[in-house]
């Protein structure tokens, strides 16, 4: 059972990585990114973590 939870964290992790690319890549400067990213609730520095 706790393989399981960790694998999941882990794709969970890995998901949250792609949103945070997802939403730099479209965003069109740093403002807006980190206006984008505390609507969506996605913490940036999760990133930096990683």
């Amino acid at each position: 059972m706790g393989v399981l939870r960790a694998e999941e964290a882990e794709r969970l992790a890995a998901e949250h990585c792609r949103a945070l690319v997802t939403v730099a890549g479209h965003s069109t400067n740093a403002r807006e990114c980190t206006e984008l990213l505390d609507m969506l609730g996605l913490d940036a520095g999760l990133w930096r973590e990683r």
